[in-house]
């Protein structure tokens, strides 16, 4: 089990190693004055925010005249589109918004943080109440949303009644519900600045027709961040990382389950740490965890090995995560489901031929003929040697005869004197003879 446990922390600190490789490869364009579009599409999530910071500064080292942020989201969560509205405000760079479909719920802010905001015929903007809609949350959501739009010179009551149910804006929202607007509507609003069919329209528009056009794209590394931050994909891989691993440890040998879940366990941190939202120290955590869970296991104790393990590893999923509550709600859905699945395949695969070679049913019972090994009372307050260390199972000479033993709970290296405390069926436990 111990060797075990040591390929899983080699493999995953190299691939980890392999993963930050990728991390700092520039591939955009360096020609000056060019107009550079930066799809957002998908969930908003911290992989997202590391690809738009990657993208303006790029777009800062290379002059570049406009930055279009074309969108397509039906939103994520409210750290990630926060940041990257951050991003965007603070731009050295001219930057432009083109909603090409929806723009909903984090895709409000990330649109209202650029200077200009157009939209294509049939787009959307709106819906953007969070989940859970904790008051608490949505003051926070729409004081961001608000901010924003009085930043950009857009009205601020049209956002907050995006967001806020409890918003009336009369003629437009009543109460209770949550605004989305039409391109037409946003338009007649002034919430967006105008309406364009496609690029070429948007750019005429804009008075960069005549500027090379190139699109930002995610370098592969950010490709995986995303797709791993994102909340609901985040969970799948540590439940696989967690059922691999332990079905491993519950197997003989190495093989594919163990494979499985240390490759899903690099992937989760391997994407966190690219996202920048984990460090080494989220890895050290874990792997720490680990250990100690796995001197728990090789050493009967009181469990404090044991609890101290679930709380590294829990603190190493935590830190690596967007936020405290999204680490907490990512581990309690990934070790519940975990434990879900691992009782279902016990159940359904405990009569199996496979699962029959891991596990025995068999019973040899008396009225088949068979009889139990007799155990050794008459060794018990008998003295030997310890042949081997006793960690806590080896080996202990008794006037020259070898017997395998355990130690009562307790490290004992080889050459010690052991008295023999009790035997539980072929089970003799000893410990240090206090009298040498």
């Amino acid at each position: 089990m111990r060797s075990r446990v040591g390929t899983f922390v080699i493999f995953l600190i190299t691939a980890l190693l392999f993963f930050s490789l990728f991390t700092n490869v520039s591939g955009l364009p360096k020609e000056k004055g060019e107009v550079l579009f930066v799809p957002i599409r998908g969930t908003v999530d911290p992989g997202m925010a590391k690809f738009v910071k990657r993208a303006v500064e790029e777009a800062k080292e290379t002059e570049a005249a406009l930055l279009v942020f074309e969108i397509n989201t039906p939103g994520g969560l409210v750290d990630a589109a926060v940041e990257i509205s951050q991003t965007i405000l603070n731009s050295p760079v001219p930057t432009a918004a083109y909603v090409n479909s929806q723009a909903t719920s984090a895709g409000v802010l990330i649109a209202i943080s650029c200077e200009n905001l157009y939209m294509a015929p049939g787009s959307t903007i709106g819906a953007a109440e969070t989940v859970p809609k904790e008051e608490k949350t949505i003051s926070y959501w729409r004081s961001k949303l608000e901010g924003a739009a009085e930043r950009r010179g857009r009205d601020p009551r049209i956002v907050a009644a995006m967001a806020d149910a409890d918003v009336e804006i009369e003629g437009l929202k009543e109460r209770g519900k949550i605004l989305s607007l039409t391109a037409k509507k946003a338009l007649e609003l002034k919430l967006a600045d105008g309406i364009a069919a496609d690029r070429k329209e948007l750019l005429t528009v804009l008075g960069v027709g005549d500027r090379d056009v190139k699109e930002v794209k995610p370098f592969f590394s950010e490709r995986i961040a995303s797709f791993v931050t994102s909340p609901f994909v985040a969970p799948m891989f540590l439940t696989i990382g967690f059922i691999g691993i332990i079905t491993e440890v519950l197997t003989p040998g190495f093989g594919a389950p163990g494979l499985i879940g240390i490759i899903s366990l690099v992937l989760f941190f391997a994407g966190h740490m690219i996202a920048e939202l984990a460090g080494w120290e989220s890895v050290i955590f874990f792997l720490a965890g680990l250990i100690l869970l796995t001197v728990e296991a090789l050493m009967p104790g009181f469990g404090v090995f044991g609890l101290l393990g679930i709380t590294g590893i829990i603190t190493g999923i935590v830190t690596a995560s967007a936020t405290v509550k999204q680490g907490l709600i990512t581990v309690t859905i990934s070790m519940v489901v975990s434990m879900v699945i691992l009782a279902f395949l016990i159940r359904r695969l405990a009569r199996s031929p496979l699962f029959d070679r891991l596990v025995l049913f068999s019973r040899l019972d008396k009225s088949s003929g068979y009889s139990a090994t007799e155990e050794r009372h008459e060794l018990i307050g008998r003295t030997g040697v310890t042949i081997t260390p006793l960690r806590p199972a080896g080996i202990a000479d008794f006037d020259g005869i070898k017997l395998d033993v355990v130690s009562d709970g307790k490290f004992i290296e080889a050459g010690e004197r052991v008295r023999v405390v009790r035997v539980e069926g072929i089970r003799i436990v000893v410990d240090q003879d206090s009298l040498k």
